[in-house]
């Protein structure tokens, strides 16, 4: 099945999206805020390039809270469409820093839950496999 085809009514979660299948997704036509983090050695250059992808407020603080806090937002981002991330390249977090990778996998996925029932749920698709993510159905 072609990733076109069902992005846009894609359920609010955190998946993954096998690395081949990327391309294919960021050409699927649907608004995706797209964060490449292959040079992100530390949680805080992580949640940098996190913040300034998606366009966060001034009062972002790169950290786990401030993220859960701006993902959950239901005034973010300010397009009608729900939000999508792409995050790719976390493998060097997960290598370096699995306690890093495992909070900010906890976050981005209690971050998903809680915009579940939005009329913008929130999508994350990773490209990087982690424990308990799902693939992304038709992949």
């Amino acid at each position: 099945m072609a990733i076109a085809s069902f992005v846009n009514n894609l359920p609010a979660g955190l998946y993954h999206l096998p690395v081949g299948r990327k391309k294919e997704f960021s050409a699927c036509g649907q608004p995706v805020f797209e964060i490449s983090l292959n040079q992100a050695a530390t949680a805080h250059e992580v949640l940098d390039r996190l913040g300034k992808t998606c366009n966060f407020p001034d009062w972002y603080g790169n950290n786990f809270d401030a993220l859960h806090d701006c993902l959950t937002d239901p005034e973010w981002p300010a397009a009608s469409a729900p939000p999508t991330l792409l995050i790719d390249g976390l493998d060097r977090l997960r290598h370096d820093i699995p306690e890093t990778f495992s909070t900010l996998i906890d976050v981005l996925r209690s971050a998903c839950e809680n915009r579940a029932a939005d009329a913008r749920p929130l999508r994350i698709v990773l490209t990087t496999p982690a424990r308990g993510v799902p693939d992304l159905p038709g992949t």
